[in-house]
């Protein structure tokens, strides 16, 4: 029997496979201007990852205009018609019918602390996988509430080498308890999506 996190995995594959293009292509890009200006990133990280964030958002706006995308369902970024991106930093946020995907940098493979209020709304879901006596939602929820799906990723910078992730992760929360945060779910997906695309 297949884990929850398969069948999530290969419904979202195609826009994981794009994210993943958009976040490495992101890498280049501030790599580009780092060397441009003789700047280090380590220095900087926040500028560093906000220019992959920047990068991989213009990548990815084209998909949420067309609603004939190659993804099969269509995509929402947080408001395609204007300036606002997405989450501040290294997040992003994209939607389909289905999920609320929220892309995070993160070192240490671990979600953002439960420091908000809006993350804990993002974090508190009902887990898949219930025990026969827990078959009702957390109290509070929309049974026709989007799935909420964190995608963590990191990278490595190599002198002389193209800069690559070393993390990228797929994690469903389950909720929260004061700043920590209960993973239903966490799964590598660098060997699972197959080779980036030239």
């Amino acid at each position: 029997m297949d884990h929850p996190s398969d069948t999530v995995v290969r419904r979202l594959q195609p826009l994981l496979v794009e994210i993943r293009d958009a976040l490495t292509r992101g890498l280049a890009v501030s790599r580009a201007i780092h060397a441009a200006h003789d700047w280090q990133p380590a220095a900087d990280r926040h500028l560093d990852h906000q220019l992959v964030r920047r990068e991989a958002m213009e990548r990815l706006r084209p998909y949420a205009e067309h609603v004939d995308d190659p993804f099969g369902t269509q995509l929402e970024l947080l408001d395609p018609g204007n300036d606002n991106l997405g989450l501040p930093m290294s997040g992003l946020i994209l939607r389909t019918p289905t999920e609320v995907l929220r892309v995070w940098h993160s070192d240490d493979g671990e979600l953002p602390a439960a420091d908000t209020q809006g993350l804990r709304d993002f974090y508190r879901q009902s887990p898949t996988a219930q025990l026969p006596l827990q078959l009702a939602l957390a109290p509070g929820l929309d049974p026709h509430r989007r799935e909420h799906l964190a995608l963590l990723w990191s990278d490595a910078r190599t002198p002389g080498r193209d800069p690559e992730l070393v993390r990228f992760d797929l994690v469903r929360p389950r909720g929260s308890s004061g700043r920590r945060v209960h993973v239903d779910w966490h799964v590598g997906l660098l060997d699972r999506l197959g080779s980036r695309a030239a």
